[in-house]
């Protein structure tokens, strides 16, 4: 092999602060990147797959749900996080044609499906649009955390702010 880059990077394992479950959409990863590092997450174990967390909660395909399930039992088995972060967008290309508010509940079917099956999580809802991220209310879970600190008290996704 010929190395063709050089960079240093920690050696040693990391606890994750999270698992987080998005989209490989691109136009969000500045966004989410910043939104996290605002809640104090700085090591997670991103699940990037088309449509986020659509395959936990309205998989289009027998295997999905337990893909995506495998992924984050691999996150708890290495990295340990207490907690899984889901975040849907806005125009996503695996909803052509849904509104928000069909993202939204599929997030919150997802984080009932997430929690039954590992029921040591917390889990966090998110919804990313293209003027900010919205916490949704995911009273489906158990566990669920309150909304993050760097959010207003008492804001929630509200769809009728989503274009």
């Amino acid at each position: 092999m010929d190395k063709v880059f050089h960079f240093d990077c920690p050696q040693e394992v990391y606890q994750a602060d999270a698992c987080v479950i998005s989209c490989f959409d691109a136009r969000f990863d500045t966004a989410v990147r910043k939104f996290l590092k605002r809640r104090g997450i700085a090591l997670y174990d991103q699940v990037k797959i088309p449509g986020s967390a659509k395959a936990l909660g309205a998989p289009d395909f027998d295997g999905d749900r337990d893909f995506v399930l495998r992924m984050v039992r691999t996150s708890i088995r290495l990295h340990c996080p207490e907690l899984a972060i889901l975040i849907g967008h806005n125009e996503c290309g695996a909803y052509p044609g849904c509104p928000p508010e069909t993202v939204a509940a599929d997030l919150v079917r997802a984080a009932s499906v997430l929690l039954a099956a590992e029921p040591s999580l917390a889990v966090e809802c998110y919804f990313a649009d293209f003027d900010g991220i919205y916490c949704i209310a995911a009273d489906a879970g158990r566990r669920t955390r309150p909304a993050s600190a760097s959010m207003k008290a008492g804001e929630s996704f509200n769809p009728g702010t989503i274009r």
